[in-house]
């Protein structure tokens, strides 16, 4: 234990020493340094001479705790803390499968509740009926409140043909469902073609940012133009985003070279980067691109710079608002704190987070709480496009009128 305790105890000098000259250059004063640091350190001390079940104390896990709690503190859902030994969770997702729920979630600070971005199309998730916005409160019965965010997130992973309960605030509503967890393959480009008012039109559905989308993109665009569509829909619903250069990748895809993409703005107000477009040999065909609650991150910058730049319609429902960028500072303990470092700016110059980009054309979406799809159906890469949807109709709707043959 004394060998344990003194390797936490210099991990915390290290850390207050980071943190001292952070400060320091910042423009605090010896005084008020001590002031901010020193009942961390003399909690641990407490902790280890006088707490009396000393032989049960985990001191990485206080650690863990406190670097939490700390992250917790901004009130910045976005922020957040991964352990060391959740460091693999994220890498899993982005190679695209994983065992839980298909959901893209964030800590809400505010209600101490884990908050639903967007449940990922098909997944158990979404065909319980979750949606953008809820906020998760219980798991199995046990309060998120008291749980670090990364540990609620583990609960609601494990063994596939496992169940799990959730307990879900909506609104002012309590809502109780139990979702079987499967084995999450995420199939991130689906593609058709219907014929509407005398003309083909290509459908996308483009389900997360993750790394093997612009090949597969590129695969289901090229499918779609070699049967001379004449009109094309980029569904991002439900879609929680992903990686920045996958979202500029697919932004390419669809506009004339020279265009903003997306900025970068520093918590100084100072741009750092700005992304343009370097165009494509796609045909420039009639686009709309369909959004909702569930629509964050990498689709809102792919959304913007498309209805900024006149290369598509939005129609659907305001888009979520998650604007900010993190990075990961890896600690000396393993564990690696993600931190708001700066915001994205659309092609006008304009910070969406919190906020949200709205659509041209307004269509409510369907409010039930079960979605009727066969379970592994979202794994398929051609669909019949629904042209029931109410948002797919209105797209329909709007790129063909005036031009029936």
């Amino acid at each position: 234990m004394k060998t344990v305790l003194k390797g936490v105890l210099s991990y915390v000098f290290v850390a207050i020493v980071v943190v001292a000259s952070s400060i320091i250059l910042s423009g605090a004063t010896d005084t008020q340094l001590l002031n901010y640091l020193s009942p961390l350190y003399e909690t641990l001390y407490r902790i280890n001479t006088n707490y009396y079940e000393i032989d049960k104390v985990n001191f990485n896990k206080l650690i863990d705790s406190a670097i939490d709690g700390m992250v917790k503190g901004l009130g910045d859902d976005f922020s957040y803390y991964y352990p060391a030994s959740q460091m693999t969770e994220q890498q899993i997702e982005m190679e695209g499968q994983y065992g839980g729920l298909g959901i893209e979630v964030t800590y809400d600070s505010e209600n101490k509740a884990v908050k639903v971005i967007s449940p990922m199309y098909g997944t158990p998730a979404w065909r319980a009926g979750l949606q953008a916005g809820d906020l998760i409160i219980g798991i199995d019965d046990q309060p998120v409140s008291e749980m670090e965010y990364m540990e609620a997130v583990n609960k609601m992973r494990g063994k596939p043909g496992t169940e799990v309960k959730l307990t879900i605030k909506r609104g002012k509503d309590i809502i109780e469902v139990k979702i079987i967890r499967e084995v999450i393959q995420i199939v991130p480009v689906k593609s058709g073609i219907t014929n509407f008012n005398g003309k083909k039109v290509g459908y996308v559905l483009l389900t997360k940012f993750n790394e093997p989308v612009p090949g597969e993109l590129q695969k289901a665009l090229k499918k779609l133009y070699d049967q001379q569509i004449e009109a094309l829909i980029l569904d991002l619903r439900n879609n929680p985003g992903g990686l920045l250069d996958v979202a500029i990748q697919v932004s390419n895809y669809f506009l004339d070279p020279g265009k903003i993409i997306v900025s970068v703005k520093d918590r100084n107000g100072k741009i750092t980067d700005r992304y343009i477009s370097q165009g494509n040999n796609y045909p420039k065909v009639p686009m709309a691109v369909l959004v909702n609650n569930g629509s964050a991150s990498a689709s809102e910058i792919v959304a913007a710079a498309l209805k900024e730049n006149n290369r598509a319609i939005l129609i659907g429902q305001k888009t979520f608002g998650k604007g900010s960028v993190q990075r990961g500072f890896p600690l000396s303990n393993g564990g690696t704190v993600f931190l708001t470092i700066a915001h994205y700016l659309t092609p006008s110059g304009k910070d969406i987070h919190r906020v949200g980009i709205e659509p041209n054309i307004t269509v409510q979406e369907a409010t039930s709480t079960t979605r009727k799809v066969e379970a592994k159906v979202y794994t398929l890469t051609d669909i019949e496009v629904d042209v029931n949807d109410p948002v797919v109709k209105v797209a329909l709707e709007n790129l063909t009128k005036n031009q029936k043959k």
